[in-house]
């Protein structure tokens, strides 16, 4: 059977200890633009940066010249000459959760930030050239609200060069679909929170007390995901509790079959039912797969060093310490990820 070209964000390199795969957590936040601007840049060889061809995509500057640049390797600098690449006020389709600038945040100074690997030069974004490259395919992201958040911004980088009659958004239920017409060419979103069926599927009303999962049933949302090109999976946040209700049944059935059980246990589960749909359902010609597991939480100022704030609110700097991961980020659910995807690989897809 042909491989799936799987890539494992934040560290796209083959899978260490969980230790060392920590320390990439700091690039979640950047992992899956960089994934459909760099990597397919280099797989197809085509122009999604400015000026440069299949063979100057990235350019080394330290190192082995020969050797391949880990791209989540590196840290974010001040640039105000080339960035922002869009400007919130400016997008059609910016999310009210994420107009910073709308609702009144003055210190914007985030939005010249430009994520420099250490190894090798990224040369700037070009949204025609992605629009080229997803002509006639569909690059649909899935998961809670950090791939929402992701594809909002795709959305963003790419709808300034689409004219207004030629684009359009329609959300119909959890899916959301952003289409640039002339290319007939889709970047969606679904949510789905834990990928398999859950009560926190609604994707408006899905703050509930108690976490009901259904740990074997993926079909429900995977028929809106069989065909597209690139998919972009993420599941962590939702997952965050000690244990979780496992429904064996369906919801509203009599009959049903509720346990509780080890959260980690209930993700492994989950994982591995969304696993073997990918292996029996997805055309590995045609599909490219990739998974966000995690990324860095920041929910005690004291993590970062300050021992007067509680929390986030007011901060305004980066968090400079290498490594960090927060307290929140869990290594057994890494182990988890690594081994799913590990067996999957093994299984030859």
């Amino acid at each position: 059977m042909p491989k799936h070209k799987h890539q494992i964000v934040p560290n796209p390199k083959p899978w260490g200890s969980i230790r060392s795969s920590l320390h990439f957590l700091i690039a979640a936040l950047v992992a899956t633009l960089l994934i459909v601007t760099v990597y397919l840049t280099q797989e197809y060889g085509v122009q999604f940066l400015e000026n440069c061809t299949a063979s100057t995509t990235i350019v080394k500057t330290s190192g082995d010249p020969s050797s391949s640049c880990n791209l989540f390797s590196g840290k974010w600098v001040f640039d105000n000459q080339s960035y922002p690449l869009y400007k919130g006020l400016q997008c059609t389709y910016m999310s009210d959760q994420l107009a910073c600038e709308k609702f009144g945040r003055k210190d914007l100074s985030f939005q010249n930030r430009r994520w420099q690997p250490h190894e090798c030069d990224l040369p700037r974004f070009n949204a025609t050239a992605l629009l080229e490259r997803l002509r006639n395919k569909r690059l649909v992201y899935v998961g809670d609200s950090l791939n929402r958040n992701q594809w909002v911004s795709m959305v963003c980088l790419v709808e300034s060069a689409v004219p207004p009659e030629l684009k359009s958004m329609h959300t119909n239920g959890s899916l959301t679909t952003f289409k640039a017409i002339e290319y007939n060419a889709s970047i969606e979103f679904y949510w789905a929170p834990l990928l398999v069926e859950s009560n926190s599927d609604h994707p408006v009303n899905h703050r509930l007390p108690d976490r009901i999962v259904r740990v074997q049933a993926i079909e429900k949302h995977a028929r809106h995901w069989t065909d597209a090109d690139f998919l972009v999976f993420n599941s962590f946040l939702w997952w965050r509790r000690s244990n979780m209700s496992v429904l064996w049944g369906s919801f509203g059935s009599s009959d049903g079959i509720y346990k509780k059980v080890e959260m980690p246990r209930v993700y492994e589960m989950a994982l591995k039912t969304w696993s073997n749909w990918l292996e029996v359902h997805v055309n590995p010609n045609k599909t490219q797969l990739f998974f966000v597991s995690m990324s860095p939480t920041h929910q005690s100022a004291e993590e970062w060093g300050v021992t007067n704030g509680e929390n986030c609110y007011g901060e305004t700097e980066l968090i400079k310490e290498e490594g960090y991961h927060g307290n929140g980020s869990d290594p057994k659910i890494m182990r988890v990820v690594e081994n799913v995807l590990g067996e999957l690989k093994t299984r030859g897809s």
